[in-house]
């Protein structure tokens, strides 16, 4: 495995998705700093998220012609900048719109990135290398919000940006040092063309409900926890960390059960994932058992990323930036669906811990579908 070279996208990767995580615990500082109501501040959020699954897939069509090295620091170069316009920003709309600049980079950036480290892994290591990619993400859940929530609530929310712009800054030096820049990239038409494959839409839906069925009960964890559990905020905190920490660990496990057999990790983790959800919804008044089941979720949701990635290139037949710019785009969309299907249960009164239940049941959704398509050979 190119280790050095991998690392170096994992550390990029890091640093884009620091940024999305780190601003969530510190809406309240921008809100009051700029002079406007927390609920505007969180289109900073929306906006972002928003931009990167309609934008994403938008641009990599757009910048299909350029080298992958290059185009991996070319985005590098353009999130460094939106992070410094964020951090001078003196009013919220120039402030949202270097967060939507930023998030334009975001899509694109982790496509490129898993390109390259799948076309630099050894013969029957793609799920692995890929692993290594989505590890950054993992990393960022765990170490990069926190850390960039307890810097802007020390130094102000600017000190933030400025810190994620010297992630990147450090990132692009190593992408230069470290990654090989005789990495080619796929014909346009064949990029496009990707798109249009059955096997290729069907592995995006299964990305796109998954991700919806476990974001589901996410978006509304801290009340399950604060309500249900009876933790306190401390407690929430930690077990968040949990979660995260369930997530890397699962991500390297999935991209190793990946690598052996494809169909047993997609198979096996959704299985998994829809059990963990169905136990939280079963055990959410039994405090000592709810750490468990969280720690599954963060595992089982971790350990996905990998095989639905490698699903997706090898649908596309093998290194499509946009498809795999397309997954991610799902991944955001599942995001969106999942938060707002929680919403909506919430606002018709159901109990938090229905969320662990219905989660549970469209992830089954989701694992039909799978058994279903790789039963035809998709």
């Amino acid at each position: 495995m190119p280790v050095a070279a991998l690392a170096a996208l994992a550390l990029s990767v890091f640093a884009l998705c620091s940024a999305e995580f780190a601003l969530i615990g510190l809406l309240l500082d921008v809100s009051r700093d700029l002079r406007v109501s927390v609920a505007s501040t969180g289109q900073l959020l929306s906006a972002y998220a928003v931009t990167v699954a309609v934008g994403g897939p938008v641009v990599t069509v757009l910048t299909t012609r350029v080298a992958p090295k290059r185009l991996a620091l070319g985005l590098l170069a353009v999130f460094a900048a939106a992070n410094v316009l964020g951090a001078l920003a003196p009013s919220f709309p120039l402030l949202l719109a270097a967060r939507t600049l930023g998030a334009l980079t975001h899509s694109t950036f982790a496509a490129i990135c898993v390109v390259i480290a799948v076309r630099l892994a050894p013969p029957g290591r793609r799920a692995s290398a890929i692993a290594w990619v989505s590890g950054g993400l993992g990393l960022a859940t765990v170490l990069g919000g926190p850390i960039g929530t307890a810097i802007g609530q020390q130094w102000g929310w600017r000190a933030t940006f400025w810190c994620v712009t010297g992630a990147a800054a450090v990132g692009f030096l190593a992408v230069l040092a470290l990654v090989p820049g005789s990495v080619a990239r796929e014909a346009g038409g064949s990029a496009r063309g990707a798109l249009k494959r059955p096997q290729v839409l069907c592995a995006l839906a299964v990305t796109t409900v998954s991700q919806a069925g476990w974001f589901l009960l996410y978006s509304f964890v801290a009340p399950l926890l604060r309500q249900a559990a009876g933790f306190g905020a401390t407690a929430t905190t930690v077990m968040l960390f949990v979660f995260g920490l369930g997530g890397f660990a699962g991500n390297a496990v999935g991209g190793r059960l990946a690598d052996r057999t494809l169909r047993g990790a997609l198979v096996t983790m959704l299985l998994l994932l829809a059990g963990a959800l169905a136990l939280t919804g079963a055990v959410a008044h039994v405090r000592p058992a709810v750490p468990v089941a969280i720690l599954l979720i963060g595992f089982a949701s971790g350990a996905l990323v990998p095989p639905l990635q490698t699903w997706v290139l090898g649908a596309a037949g093998g290194g499509s930036a946009l498809a795999v710019a397309a997954n991610t785009s799902a991944f955001n969309l599942g995001n969106a669906a999942g938060s707002w299907g929680g919403s909506q249960l919430l606002d018709v009164g159901a109990d938090v811990t229905v969320l662990g239940w219905a989660g549970a049941g469209v992830v089954a959704v989701a694992l039909a579908v799978t058994a279903v398509a790789l039963r035809r050979g998709f």
